[in-house]
């Protein structure tokens, strides 16, 4: 497998009880339905990762990573539990 930054490289569900809330999106969350460990920085000395949430807007899945390639980082992100 290659792994490239914003890739998921481990997956796991997550416990009930913790959601995201989106910056700009008002009474409204997102249920997280899993943990990944997702790679945020790599170069020849190897990989840095960070856990980060999976959560489902409007039927796609995403990280972090993947929400703010997509979005940008206005839309900021925050993980309530």
């Amino acid at each position: 497998m290659k792994i490239t930054v914003g890739n998921a490289i481990s997956i796991t569900t997550a416990a009930p009880g913790s959601f995201v809330r989106i910056a700009g999106i008002t009474d409204q969350t997102f249920v997280v339905v899993a943990w990944a460990v997702v790679c945020t920085y790599i170069d020849d000395n190897g990989v840095e990762t960070a856990v980060q949430p999976v959560f489902v807007v409007d039927g796609h899945a995403y990280t972090t990573a993947e929400w703010y390639q997509a979005e940008g980082p206005q839309r900021e992100i925050e993980v309530v539990s």
